[in-house]
């Protein structure tokens, strides 16, 4: 098998939607219309909800929250015309469907992950591990080189303070160099995310009230003493 196929999460994503290949859902939205209509919804949803029509309400909220989400940048970033690609609205919706079972019923979505994972390695004739709860505190992005994943990560951002109702000590994006930090830097405040740069001052290492804290990589490190 492929990588991509052993991601059991992506596939209990696509299993919701009732696909088992991403390939197979891109077709059906690739072609599609970025943006929404004169009611607010999207035309994405509006595809999601003849392939999935029992879910009409829940996808409609979903799609509700995505939309609030790009207004922010929008209205932030002083680009009215900005939308979302479907790839980039799948990850948000995927999230945001993630983010909701964790905060609500963290129990009940592990019990449901790992049913479909023993249905999955049934059918594939794999072994893997069953999902742990220290698992689902860990969610991974995997997108190609230019597909937008800054302004995912700031949505991704908004995503985790309103579902867990701000309950975070540290938000840290950790950056592979200065250059980039910079760069993120530069990103977070277009969007209006309060944000502080690592100046090398341990005392500055706390962030509060929603900040995050950019670092590069390299800073991580302890200073090597004696052999």
């Amino acid at each position: 098998m492929k990588l991509e196929e052993h991601l059991v999460l992506n596939k209990y994503f696509l299993n919701l939607l009732g696909f088992n290949d991403f390939n197979k859902l891109r077709e059906k939205l690739k072609d599609i219309q970025e943006g929404y209509d004169s009611t607010g919804r999207s035309f994405f949803v509006d595809v999601l909800i003849g392939l999935k029509p029992e879910w009409e309400s829940l996808l409609l909220k979903y799609d509700g929250a995505i939309r609030d989400y790009v207004e922010k940048l929008r209205q932030n970033r002083k680009q009215p015309d900005l939308n979302l690609k479907y790839f980039q609205y799948l990850a948000i919706l995927f999230t945001e469907i993630f983010l909701e079972k964790y905060y609500i019923d963290k129990d009940g979505f592990l019990n449901e992950l790992n049913t479909f994972l023993q249905d999955f390695n049934n059918q594939n004739k794999t072994k893997i591990s069953p999902f742990t709860a220290e698992n689902l505190k860990k969610l991974a992005f995997w997108m190609a080189t230019g597909s937008g994943k800054t302004l995912l990560m700031h949505i991704n951002y908004w995503q985790i303070l309103k579902h867990s109702k701000n309950n975070w000590d540290n938000i840290i994006l950790i950056t592979p160099n200065e250059g980039l930090s910079k760069q993120h830097y530069d990103e977070l405040k277009l969007s209006g995310i309060p944000c502080k740069l690592y100046d090398g001052n341990i005392d500055n290492l706390k962030t509060k009230n929603g900040e995050i804290l950019i670092i590069d990589i390299h800073k991580l490190t302890k200073e090597k003493t004696g052999e």
